[in-house]
């Protein structure tokens, strides 16, 4: 089963890591290109601002669709009502943003650029249709056919910015709307969206025009939770991007986008997992022994992430000189480390997670959620403009710290399960120590933290080798 789970969850990385991979490796192209910090700021703001948006039009409902499709007799009904309920939904938001474009483009300050409201409209709205069948891959262990349609949509989508930065004439991309550098990767995103919908539209055609109104109660009652959640996920990880630009100077807020691109090699490994571990928790929660198989799969998880982490913080110091070119960016590369562990605690708060939402419970979440939130809203508005971008990153290494610590308790509470706690504990604070050690410390040193790294690595093996020679037996 962890074999088959393993395996799952390397494929779904590939669909799920990739297309990110790829806007990673694009990081330094734009710091190239772009026209100074400030105009990547405005990048950063769009891409923030979006990812609250697709929370609203999905409303959570992928993983309602996960915990329905596992009662087998509403697997089809699941599916339909769905994905009619998340199309309507999206119709109405895109009808809506392009009555009100240019309103919109004044109050979000972008009344010069109106053209980019309209691209994120039909972003979202392509997006959202894309949901449910992706979900449905998911659910029915199609890991191949998912990571096809990520993969060949975002190889696509990346084609066409690299032509319109150095092969398309400025003369033609203009005739198009395109007369800043900064719209290149917003054009692109839109005709990324409409691949991926054509890709998956042979599932999307599977949908019946059948809406069970009762089963929709249920989803909704299940699901706003979830989307409420989502909102305040979305408020730890996007809202220092959104703001800054309004609290500190562009410049630095545009540094501190460009650096926390190399955080998001640690949200990569999360994001895959999650692709994987979601579905599987719901398919394993009716089996006697879920609670000791959702154990397992944390302290491993922990393990790995940890071993992530230490390899990401011990080797910031040339992966900045690799990923920012531009050494005005490297003022705010300090922020690494921290939303680096800031996201192995996301990564073990969502396997602890997984109590509220196999026993219905998703409303005590979105309350989980939020109290990180509050946590990153009132450290930002208050400190930011004081003490710089370095609060944002506290704030989020704070907000799922405590998310994480809630969540334990009381998960511990309503939904037991046999955590290694000791141990997963003495991971993290090792993961923590060697941290400082490497990169406190001796200032970065990618010799240390690479050694530490193997000491790390050596340690595990010692506390683990029976459990790994019982595995091989």
């Amino acid at each position: 089963m962890y074999k088959k789970l393993l395996s799952e969850t390397v494929i779904y990385g590939i669909g799920a890591i990739l297309p990110r991979v790829i806007i990673f490796l694009l990081n330094p192209f734009y710091t190239e290109y772009f026209d100074g910090t400030e105009e990547f700021a405005k990048f950063v703001n769009l891409y923030a601002l979006i990812s609250f948006v697709n929370i609203l039009l999905t409303f959570g409902f992928e993983t309602a669709f996960f915990r329905f499709s596992a009662e087998k007799e509403n697997i089809t009904k699941t599916f339909n009502t769905a994905y009619i309920f998340l199309g309507l939904n999206a119709l109405a938001f895109l009808l809506l943003v392009l009555s009100f474009n240019q309103p919109i483009a004044n109050a979000l300050e972008y009344a010069n650029n109106p053209e980019y409201i309209t691209w994120f409209a039909w972003i979202a709205f392509f997006d959202t249709l894309c949901v449910i069948p992706f979900a449905w891959l998911r659910f029915n262990n199609k890991p191949i056919k998912y990571s096809a349609v990520r993969v060949t949509q975002s190889l696509l989508q990346t084609g066409l910015i690299l032509a319109l930065f150095l092969w398309i004439p400025k003369s033609i991309s203009a005739t198009m709307g395109l007369t800043e550098k900064v719209s290149f990767p917003f054009f692109s995103n839109v005709i990324g969206s409409i691949i991926g919908f054509l890709l998956l539209l042979p599932i999307a055609l599977k949908v019946k025009f059948e809406f069970d109104v009762s089963l929709f109660k249920r989803m909704i009652k299940y699901s706003w939770p979830i989307m409420l959640a989502g909102f305040a996920f979305m408020i730890n990880e996007n809202l220092d991007k959104a703001i800054q630009r309004y609290l500190i100077p562009e410049s630095d807020a545009g540094a501190y986008g460009g650096s926390y691109k190399l955080a998001v090699l640690m949200t990569l490994f999360v994001t895959a997992y999650r692709m994987g571990i979601e579905p599987f928790f719901f398919k394993q929660m009716q089996d006697k022994n879920a609670q000791l198989t959702y154990a397992r799969v944390t302290e491993y998880f922990v393990i790995v992430a940890s071993i992530i982490a230490l390899g990401i913080i011990g080797n910031v110091d040339w992966l900045k000189s690799l990923f920012i070119r531009k050494e005005e960016y490297w003022v705010a590369v300090d922020i690494v480390p921290i939303v680096v562990i800031a996201n192995l605690f996301f990564g073990v708060y969502y396997n602890l997670s997984t109590w509220y939402k196999v026993t219905d419970r998703t409303r005590v979440g979105t309350y989980i959620s939020w109290i990180g939130a509050i946590i990153t809203l009132l450290l930002n508005i208050i400190l930011l403009p004081i003490y710089g971008f370095m609060v944002s990153a506290w704030a989020t290494l704070a907000a799922y710290f405590a998310m994480m610590l809630v969540s334990y308790y009381l998960g511990q509470k309503y939904y037991p399960i046999p955590y290694k706690t000791r141990k997963i504990i003495f991971y993290l604070s090792l993961t923590i120590l060697f941290s400082v050690i490497s990169y406190v410390i001796f200032d970065a040193n990618y010799w240390v933290g690479n050694l530490l790294l193997l000491i790390f690595v050596g340690i595990i093996y010692f506390i683990e080798r029976k459990s790994l020679q019982q595995n091989e037996n």
